[in-house]
């Protein structure tokens, strides 16, 4: 347990608490964060030397007291703010600025580059721009232009040179962010404010609690003040409860994961957009549904244009379910149902007849040519074990041979870099507003499918020249109509949750489809109300 010392004293009402699943295996922000700890890394511990803001050009000074961006987006040059410390009071310093840079350049940041589509910074140096004085500036290069890159060096957050190499930075981070890790155990991790604000909340806490049933007795009691992942089994019923509407708020989440199968357009029989769209059709989404313990959007681009959306806990009660905004866990937006399943496997396997694969005894053949399509993966264990045995069951049904091509993910991904598949589970994460251009355009720095196509490039090219709000949620929607026009992949889970916070909690804002941890509050809270068939 990490306990410093010199702790402000707690104040009745100061501390919100929030109930996860599980709570966030590490909170160093060079490792593959899980989105929990993804939160905490961004709004609580760390900065960057800039942070992401809602307009153009996306991305504002932060830990930076200013930033210039030169040649249109090859290079960037920050000056630290000044009086800029850790939470071990120990100030930032260019050292500190340059090696957190540099943990993202060469081969050892390959992986960091990829997950935030950072990949082409190139080098970092000390010293002014050209026309600029003064200590404290950092150059950072690019390998070309980009007009997001205040937006992208959001994700490079800050470390102390000192502090930062060994394991234990995951379990004791030490950043500049808003809040310091105070404690933490198995079962919870506790947060305290550098600064008091007015309106903020002094302490955060994270609350393992497994248990979806005393989860929400707990919420009821006032013991916690914010469960985002309510469990689906309690989805509609404990929702219109009497007394729910008064004391609680709702909201529908759906956060950016998705995974996926990726096609190989480059060659074999799937690179045909008739054949891709048959195997999208035999997708067994509600037997991948239940692997994940919960529903998922119906949805065929990976691409987040649904923001959290309130849920009318009144209409619940009035039983007036259609009318509540539940999306998936109602009728007609639940996953297919059997029957409905077996339709669209009707319509697959038609689609192949008409391109020549005739099932002969159960097996698809063109000629003397069997349609066989290796699905590769990483092999794990749990729901990507469970996805591929019912994609190749599924499959095998339209009389398709999908093997499983099992390996390391580094050893799948080499393959699938030059184009050595034909179909591959992968799951793609990152924020609401993802740029999708390394993935999706056909120069993509990560253009596994090998997809080509003009009108997709137009489209990613507008929402990174995009001015305003209105300009980037248009260009989203033509890059997922024309992803759902061209199957590159089939999406086959998109996460939704229902959240549910207390009345009291104050400051309740959303980033990538779940609670901005900094801004939240404790207000006044309405009269505790116990309903002892929820306990």
């Amino acid at each position: 347990m990490v306990v410093p010392t010199a702790d402000p004293p707690v104040v009745l009402g100061d501390t919100v608490v929030i109930a996860l699943r599980r709570l966030p295996v590490s909170l160093d922000p060079t490792d593959e964060l899980d989105p929990w700890g993804q939160r905490v890394v961004d709004d609580l511990l760390f900065e960057g030397l800039t942070r992401r803001v809602d307009g153009s050009p996306w991305g504002a000074p932060a830990l930076a007291e200013r930033c210039l961006v030169e040649h249109e987006g090859r290079s960037v040059a920050c000056q630290l703010r000044p009086g800029a410390r850790f939470h071990d009071d120990q100030p930032v310093t260019v050292a500190d600025l340059l090696y957190s840079i540099n943990l993202w350049i060469g081969p050892r940041g390959a992986n960091l580059r990829q997950r935030y589509g950072l990949d082409a910074i190139k080098s970092v140096e000390e010293g002014p721009p050209a026309g600029a004085s003064g200590d404290g500036w950092v150059r950072i290069s690019f390998a070309h232009a980009d007009p997001l890159v205040l937006e992208r060096l959001a994700a490079l957050k800050i470390v102390p040179r000192a502090r930062h190499p060994g394991p234990r930075f995951a379990q004791q981070p030490i950043g500049s962010g808003p809040m310091r890790l105070l404690a933490q155990s198995e079962t919870q991790m506790v947060f305290v404010r550098s600064e008091a604000i007015p309106g903020r909340a002094q302490r955060l806490e994270l609350r393992a609690q497994i248990d979806g049933a005393a989860s929400l007795t707990a919420l009821r009691r006032g013991e916690i003040h914010l469960l985002p992942e309510l469990a689906p089994t309690h989805v509609p019923r404990e929702l219109g409860k009497p007394g729910m509407a008064a004391r609680f708020v709702a909201f529908l989440l759906s956060p950016p994961r998705y995974d996926l199968v990726l096609y190989n357009l480059r060659e074999g029989p799937q690179a045909g957009p008739r054949l891709r769209g048959a195997l999208d059709q035999a997708v067994p989404h509600s037997e991948i549904a239940a692997l994940h313990g919960e529903p998922g959007l119906a949805i065929v681009a990976p691409v987040d244009l649904d923001a959290p959306s309130p849920i009318d806990l009144v209409a619940i009660a009035e039983d007036r379910i259609l009318e509540a905004g539940l999306g998936p866990f109602t009728p007609p937006h639940q996953a297919p149902d059997r029957e409905t399943e077996a339709a669209n496997r009707l319509a697959a396997d038609l689609v192949l007849t008409e391109l020549g694969w005739i099932d002969q005894r159960g097996q698809r053949r063109r000629g003397t040519t069997a349609l066989r399509l290796p699905l590769s993966w990483d092999g794990s264990p749990g729901v990507a074990t469970g996805t591929a045995r019912a994609l190749r069951g599924a499959w095998k049904l339209l009389g398709v041979q999908t093997p499983s091509v099992t390996a390391g993910w580094a050893y799948i991904l080499s393959l699938l870099r030059v184009g050595k598949f034909s179909l591959a589970l992968a799951r793609l994460a990152g924020a609401s507003d993802m740029d999708l251009s390394p993935w999706f355009h056909s120069r993509g720095a990560h253009n596994l499918t090998g997809i080509a196509d003009s009108e997709l490039d137009a489209a990613l090219d507008a929402y990174r020249h995009a001015n305003s709000r209105a300009e980037r949620d248009a260009a989203k929607r033509a890059v997922a109509a024309r992803l759902a026009a061209l199957h590159p992949v089939s999406v086959l889970h998109a996460p939704v949750a229902v959240l549910l916070a207390s009345r009291a909690l104050t400051g309740l804002e959303f980033i990538d489809d779940l609670p901005r941890l900094d801004s939240l509050g404790l207000g006044a809270a309405p009269p505790v109300l116990l309903h002892a068939s929820g306990d």
